[in-house]
C-alpha cells in the first residue's frame, strides 16, 4: 500500500513542531512491512523539517504538488516564473493583503504587507528555526518563489486579488488566508504522478491530512484519514477520524486498519 502523509498538523504538531516518536516509529514499521510511505505537504522541498527528512519516506510531494520527488529523482519541480512576480507583488499591495512568498531556501516578505499579521511572525520564526532565511523583497529576489500565501487584513480585498492572478493560480481558502498554487497543481495531482510512476492503483492507497489543502488528497485515495485536530471539512471528507497528532493519531489509525 502507498500511504501519503501531510506534515503540519498531521505528522507534526503545527505549533510546537513536535513529531511524536510513535509517528516516526510507525513510518519505519510501514517500510519494514513492505508499504510505501510518501510525504504530501504544502511546504516547499527546502522547507521540510529535519526531523521529517530523516524518516525513510520513499517519495516527497511538496508545495501542494508543484514539486514531486521519488527517491532522489525529481518527477516535477515547478517554480513561479520570475516575470510573474512584479504583477503579483503589485496586486498584493493594491489589495492590502499580508503576504509570505515561499521561496527556495526560505521566505520573502514585503515590508508593510508582511508585518501586520501574527501568523506571519510565527511562521517566520519556525522557518528560521530549521536553518532557512527570512528576507524582504526589497533586497531582491535571489531565489525563485515556489508558491505564496496571503493573509486577510483590515480593508483588504482578497477577491480582487484572486481575480487579478486567476489566469496563473488556483487559490485554496484556509480560514482567513489563502494558499496559491500554479494552475493544474494539487496534492491529488502529485500523488497520481507518484502512483503512475510506480504502477499502483488508487484502491491500494491511504492518506493522512488535517487541513483544507488536504481535501484533494483525501478525496482521491482509497482510504482517507483525518487527524482529530483537523478542520471540519477535512473530517467530513475522511473515511476515518483518528486521534490528534499529540495523541499518537497516526499510530492509532494505522493499527485501526491493521497496518501495524
Amino acid at each position: 500500500m502507498v500511504i501519503f502523509f501531510d506534515i503540519d498538523g498531521t505528522l507534526m504538531d503545527e505549533k510546537s513542531q513536535i513529531l511524536p516518536q510513535s509517528a516516526a516509529d510507525a513510518i519505519a514499521s510501514l517500510v519494514e512491512k513492505g508499504h510505501i510511505p510518501v510525504v504530501n505537504t504544502g511546504r516547499p522541498w527546502t522547507h521540510i523539517h529535519p526531523l521529517v527528512r530523516q524518516l525513510p519516506f520513499a517519495g516527497w510531494i511538496c508545495a501542494g504538488g508543484q514539486q514531486v520527488r521519488l527517491g532522489d529523482r525529481w518527477l516535477k519541480n515547478e517554480m513561479v516564473p520570475m516575470e510573474w512576480m512584479p504583477t503579483i507583488i503589485q496586486a498584493v499591495r493594491q489589495n492590502n493583503l499580508q503576504v509570505v512568498y515561499e521561496a527556495e531556501g526560505g521566505f520573502y516578505l514585503d515590508g508593510a504587507n508582511s508585518d501586520n499579521h501574527p501568523e506571519i511572525a510565527i511562521q517566520s520564526e519556525l522557518i528560521l528555526g530549521i536553518g532557512c532565511y527570512v528576507r524582504d523583497i526589497a533586497q531582491g529576489l535571489e531565489h525563485p518563489v515556489v508558491k505564496f500565501c496571503t493573509f486577510d487584513a483590515p480593508g483588504c480585498d482578497r477577491a480582487a486579488f484572486i481575480a487579478a492572478v486567476s489566469h496563473w493560480f488556483d487559490p485554496i481558502d484556509r480560514r482567513g488566508m489563502a494558499e496559491f498554487l500554479i494552475k493544474g497543481n494539487s496534492k491529488a495531482a502529485g500523488l497520481q504522478m507518484i502512483l503512475d510512476e510506480i504502477g499502483c492503483p488508487i484502491s491500494d492507497t491511504m492518506a493522512f491530512g488535517d487541513s483544507a489543502n488536504d481535501l484533494p488528497m483525501l478525496q482521491a485515495v482509497g482510504t482517507a484519514v483525518c487527524m482529530g485536530n483537523g478542520v471540519e471539512t477535512a473530517k467530513r471528507a475522511a473515511h476515518f477520524v483518528t486521534k490528534s497528532v499529540l495523541e499518537d493519531g497516526i499510530d492509532y489509525a494505522l493499527r485501526h486498519y491493521g497496518l501495524l
